[in-house]
């Protein structure tokens, strides 16, 4: 069978699963700094999380350039992959709650190390399938690196299970790097930038309609009890504006790009882990309106996208040279550069005055960005 369906299909559900890991984030008992810091594991099973699904993206995305036919053993492997992959959330969460705990251990390096054995063996049996295609002759199953993250996991449990009771969870983190540091090693080129578009436009539709979510009911029916939450609801609507200006921007430098890598898939990748934290950030400002340190980390969130942005601008103008369109769209850096001021003075004066400037300078770099290509032509 022809795999372009399958392929939107798993697209679809690892962008569910990585945008849902959010909700699963739980807000700091207060504004503070410690109070975030406090939550640190809550973070880093985050990141872990997101970082080992993107990659499982990632290197599926390449295998999948090079297919041409499945069959249903392959479909029965995956379907069992993805089951697994969906039970990530919920055993991250158990993990991140109880640390010390073996049974919470054991679940969530389960989890890793069935990930990387039916990911093996579905790549075996995608070879196996379509013994005429030559493409395929360069995944070489006997590469011992494809099985050193196992291999790390086993030790972890052993670890675990005898003198360290967090040993799995380390070892889950040293196999997601491992396996990070291999995409990064094998930097096969990348036909198309078709499917990972797809993927970029479900993770943000998705993190769009799950801010909404994280809105509290009105306790009443009452015009009062709505009012209530008016400062939820502004916040909700910066952030839709935020997060629908991210996608629109990259619809249309995407409609010029011709060639993109791995490094630009990556940094890209790595801003949306950043706008993934959208949703959480929003409710954190809602409920913490006029806290310096909740609209801080709205601002620095806004920040650091703008900083990945011109990486990834760099990436680009590296990747598609001959692309004269593309050089002319991402000449200047001002729009990027800009935003950082905007929102910097804005935390300045959020520290000094009025904390609420930081999310409202947001929106005001929307708006300037917007302006400026208007008024460079006018000049």
């Amino acid at each position: 069978m022809k795999t372009t369906r399958f392929e939107t299909f798993m697209d679809a559900i690892l962008a569910i699963i990585i945008t849902v890991l959010v909700l699963k984030l739980p807000q700091p008992d207060t504004p503070t700094v410690a109070a975030i810091f406090h939550l640190n594991i809550r973070y880093v099973t985050y990141f872990l999380c997101f970082l080992i699904i993107f990659n499982t993206w990632y290197n599926d995305h390449l295998l999948f350039q090079m297919v041409e036919e499945i069959n249903n053993s392959v479909v029965l492997v995956y379907g069992i992959l993805i089951f697994i992959i969906s039970l990530v959330p919920y055993f991250a969460t158990w993990l991140s709650l109880y640390p010390n705990s073996i049974p919470a251990e054991t679940m969530f390096g389960l989890l890793f190390l069935l990930t990387n054995v039916l990911y093996a063996l579905s790549t075996y049996l995608i070879v196996r399938a379509d013994p005429y295609n030559e493409r395929l002759k360069v995944i070489n199953l006997k590469d011992h690196r494809r099985y050193i993250p196992i291999a790390i996991i086993l030790i972890g449990f052993l670890f675990s299970y005898t003198v360290y009771p967090q040993g799995i969870y380390i070892s889950c983190i040293l196999s997601t790097l491992f396996w990070f540091a291999l995409a990064c090693m094998v930097k096969s080129p990348i036909e198309s930038s078709e499917r990972f578009e797809a993927l970029f436009d479900a993770i943000v539709a998705i993190i769009l309609t799950i801010i909404v979510l994280e809105i509290t009911m009105a306790s009443g029916g009452d015009w009062q009890s709505l009012f209530d939450l008016k400062l939820e609801f502004i916040a909700y609507a910066i952030s839709f504006v935020v997060c629908f200006n991210y996608w629109n921007y990259n619809n249309n430098l995407f409609s010029i790009v011709n060639r993109i890598d791995f490094k630009v898939i990556w940094l890209i990748g790595a801003s949306m882990f950043v706008l993934s934290l959208i949703p959480f950030l929003s409710t954190f400002v809602a409920t913490n309106f006029y806290s310096f340190v909740a609209q801080a980390c709205y601002g620095i969130d806004f920040i650091v996208v703008a900083l990945l942005s011109i990486v990834t601008s760099s990436a680009l103008k590296k990747v598609d040279r001959g692309n004269v369109a593309l050089k002319m769209a991402l000449e200047s850096n001002l729009q990027y550069i800009s935003t950082i001021v905007i929102v910097c003075s804005a935390m300045l004066a959020g520290y000094l005055f009025y904390p609420p400037a930081i999310i409202v300078s947001c929106l005001v770099s929307i708006v300037v960005v917007w302006a400026i290509p208007k008024l460079q032509r006018s000049c």
